[in-house]
């Protein structure tokens, strides 16, 4: 079977939509299907990413993005119209013939489906938003909404089928193994990171508040991110002696799962904390992270400091100050969630189930 998957990554969109579809591409490639990414040139893209992950890529036209007028003007994401997008993708996917057309992109709606159908494909769409009309044969949200169950039934045809909900997660396989093996003795750290592209300054914020403290009882590492475009100005600042920066970790979960606690937003990085129990405080760093760290927040597991354009490094310099007078009596681990890194898998065997005249 053949599968394209549209999605971008830009210092707008961030890095998470790629970094899910990444997971689940390479899942479909382990069942022996053809998969290639369909991607546009912006600022901040992860296409050379894609591709170094062993992943093809279909480039869309290049093309030059000014800030969104709003921070949920989901439009100005994709950067051309729904029909020229559509238009581009079905011209570019000529030679390819897919089965299944996989999107996962906030501005993509049922206009945009019905056009890319005239290929003959079935539409999987990943979404986090329920807020636009969807003409897709299977809805993906993987997000522990309340009330999950229930969040597409306006937006989606009669036929789709929805596979909502936490264990669902869409995770590298690395997660599932930690999770069942967990490390033992934790190390003395705390990670921090923001998402690939920091769009708010969260880490140039953490680094200012650290640089008011002579020690902590803890290593911290701030994970700035491939896509920063704060990048050099961070790589200037002096660092305390308890405090690393570095754009990546190479063994990113194993270190995460090593860690005591994180700082991070409430996208896929929350979900990934999530799957293995580490307690942390969240930041909403994007308009469409605010409803799931409120609720996130709710549950009184996690600490949040609230939308990203109002902290600052006092608000970081408060938290870490908290953080150090309670560091000895935090609880090591969450209590165990649904998130257990299998999602990619079960949402390849719904989709298998799924009736369609292709088999999965």
């Amino acid at each position: 079977m053949k599968v394209a998957i549209r999605v971008d990554a830009s210092r707008f969109i961030g890095t998470g939509h790629v970094m899910r579809c990444l997971v689940l591409a390479h899942k479909l490639k382990e069942r022996g299907h053809d998969v290639v990414v369909l991607s546009r040139e912006l600022e901040g893209n992860f296409i050379a990413y894609s591709q170094q992950q062993g992943i093809d890529v279909i480039t869309l036209n290049a093309i030059h993005q000014d800030a969104p007028s709003a921070p949920d003007d989901y439009q100005h994401w994709l950067g051309v119209s729904l029909q020229d997008d559509a238009r581009e993708c079905l011209d570019k996917l000529q030679d390819f013939h897919p089965n299944w057309i996989v999107v996962d992109h906030y501005a993509i709606d049922e206009s945009w489906h019905g056009a890319i159908k005239e290929c003959g494909a079935s539409i999987l769409a990943i979404d986090d938003l329920a807020n636009r009309t969807l003409n897709c044969e299977i809805v993906l949200d993987h997000n522990p909404w309340p009330d999950f169950e229930n969040r597409y039934n306006s937006v989606i045809p009669t036929h789709c089928a929805p596979l909502l909900g936490p264990k669902y997660g869409l995770l590298r396989p690395t997660f599932a193994a930690l999770r069942a093996n967990p490390v033992q003795p934790l190390n003395n750290q705390v990670i921090a990171f923001f998402s690939g592209t920091d769009p708010s300054g969260e880490c140039q914020k953490l680094l200012s508040a650290s640089q008011q403290f002579s020690e902590l009882p803890f290593q911290l590492t701030i994970v700035f991110g491939m896509a920063n475009p704060r990048k050099a100005e961070l790589l200037s600042e002096p660092l305390p002696p308890f405090v690393t920066l570095t754009e990546v970790l190479p063994n990113f979960e194993a270190d995460l799962a090593a860690c005591r606690y994180a700082f991070g937003g409430a996208g896929v990085s929350a979900i990934e904390r999530a799957s293995l129990g580490v307690p942390g405080t969240l930041v909403s760093v994007a308009e469409n992270q605010r409803l799931m760290a409120e609720h996130l927040a709710s549950s009184g597991i996690y600490r949040y400091l609230g939308n990203s354009d109002l902290t600052t490094a006092d608000t970081y310099f408060d938290e870490l100050t908290w953080l150090a007078n309670n560091w000895e009596t935090l609880p090591h681990r969450l209590p165990p969630s649904d998130i257990d890194g299998n999602g990619a898998e079960r949402v390849v065997a719904r989709w298998k189930a799924k009736k369609s005249p292709f088999d999965l």
